[in-house]
């Protein structure tokens, strides 16, 4: 993750932090802050997620600790025939249709100014789906990453992650998976700093891991328009309990 902030124990005093900030362990003259945050969706009572944002000192690439945490709601709302039941997303020729603007997020909630591209070392997302049809169906499509499950194969289901990072379409396939069952899938990109960088897939009990190229993850940070559920003529028929996206450092 870029570092965001630089705030010397001086400037701190004057402006007056919040009070959880300020009784923090006090961080050297010279402290870096950062954030991380991560948006969860869980389809209980409505199309919403919710962003969590966590901010504190960092070193090395880490957070060193969480002195701030706060949360916002990720407006979507549903195109075509997307319906709630029973806690799960019910896409039937329909999809998601959601905005985010997490700089706006982050200055409003913690005063702290984001770049407006920034770059994480890793990035996971995670859901629960159950798939009605054998055809390509997004899971979460971003101007700068997007998420898919293959189910064309009657007897396999192949995810593929495109991150905006060069690092081009990373995919495995996992044999003995059909439609109509629910599955948890996991992709996970890691990349310490300048590499090497990793790939992982898991689909119920099955696992891959690949090396591929590419570098750190780009991730737009102003207002931006996401979709679940449909990825240009592509769109999900089935049912989603869950989905997470997590973007940390490499040591997240």
């Amino acid at each position: 993750m870029k570092l965001v902030w630089r705030i010397l124990l001086a400037i701190t005093l004057v402006l007056g932090m919040t009070t959880s900030l300020a009784t923090a362990t006090p961080a050297a003259a010279d402290a870096e802050y950062g954030y991380l945050w991560s948006l969860d969706f869980d389809f209980e009572h409505d199309f919403n997620g919710v962003l969590t944002i966590k901010v504190g000192p960092w070193k090395n690439g880490n957070l060193v600790s969480v002195d701030e945490t706060s949360t916002a709601t990720v407006g979507c709302r549903p195109m075509g025939s997307v319906s709630l039941s029973a806690g799960d997303a019910v896409f039937d020729g329909g999809y998601l249709e959601c905005y985010l603007d997490l700089a706006a997020v982050v200055l409003n909630n913690h005063k702290l100014t984001v770049e407006p591209v920034d770059n994480y070392g890793s990035i996971l997302l995670r859901t629960r789906v159950k798939s009605t049809a054998n055809t390509i169906a997004p899971m979460f499509t971003h101007p700068d990453a997007s998420y898919k499950i293959d189910f064309t194969s009657t007897f396999a289901v192949t995810p593929q992650q495109e991150l905006w990072n060069n690092a081009g379409l990373l995919q495995a396939t996992f044999p003995g998976v059909t439609i109509n069952t629910w599955q948890p899938y996991t992709y996970q990109y890691t990349c310490i700093w300048g590499g090497p960088c990793d790939a992982s897939f898991r689909v119920g009990p099955q696992m891959q891991n690949m090396p591929t190229a590419g570098g750190r993850v780009r991730f737009s940070t102003g207002p931006t328009v996401f979709e679940i559920g449909r990825d240009g003529g592509d769109l999900f028929y089935g049912y989603m309990s869950s989905l997470r996206i997590d973007p940390g450092n490499s040591a997240h």
